[in-house]
């Protein structure tokens, strides 16, 4: 019985869960995925970007993310940042032509602004970035369309400061800001994948053909 077990856990651990929902923008995948925690007012998120500077990013010369933003969701009551090197302001991300990062404007969006340095030098081809956050607000569990910005550091910004890299006064990022809907829908329940399960259910077979001959031998 415990080969069953352990097999019938093994095969539960081939679960995965799959994107809630992506966009591109200027050959860049932005992907946003939800989690749901033990308090039903707080669900942790992930952001993940695709293709940074590879042959299809159409501004490419990325060094890092400088700072992104989401509008609030009903019932807001606070945002952190689990990535770290990033802060939360509150308000939103000055989307200008060229301009930096978090303004502190708008009472509905909230941000995130680096506070570690930026390599000045291109992230490699093709590369990816993850940023972790967590939201705390009545109204997440119907949170279905933020406005997403994002600022790029990169070679066509201008006036980084090396030394306090929160300071966004005079950053000109320079890359476009996206502000385009990202909805950040819960991800689904965990699904089989087709080919792990297979391989599981292979495993989980043999072992309920073992216990027969077990119970025989005592």
């Amino acid at each position: 019985m415990k080969a069953f077990l352990s097999l019938a856990i093994a095969l539960a651990g081939f679960a995965t869960v799959h994107p809630a929902y992506a966009l591109t923008d200027y050959g860049l995948t932005y992907t946003l995925t939800g989690f749901k925690t033990s308090n039903a007012n707080v669900d942790n998120f992930t952001l993940t970007i695709s293709g940074i500077n590879g042959p299809l990013d159409t501004e490419n010369g990325r060094y890092g993310v400088f700072a992104l933003a989401f509008n609030e969701p009903t019932g807001f009551v606070s945002a952190t940042a689990t990535t770290p090197g990033f802060t939360f302001v509150p308000g939103g991300l000055s989307s200008a032509t060229g301009s930096g990062g978090c303004d502190g404007h708008g009472s509905s969006s909230f941000c995130f602004q680096t506070t570690s340095l930026i390599s000045q030098h291109p992230l490699a081809a093709n590369s990816t970035l993850t940023f972790e956050f967590s939201v705390d607000a009545t109204g997440i569990s119907t949170w279905g369309d933020s406005d997403f910005k994002i600022s790029w550091d990169g070679n066509k910004s201008k006036d980084y400061n090396d030394l306090n890299p929160a300071e966004e006064s005079d950053f000109k990022s320079g890359y476009d800001h996206v502000s385009e809907g990202l909805p950040p829908k819960p991800a689904a329940a965990p699904e089989i994948d087709p080919a792990s399960a297979s391989a599981a259910l292979t495993l989980l077979a043999g072992g309920l053909a073992a216990l027969p001959r077990r119970r025989r031998r005592s």
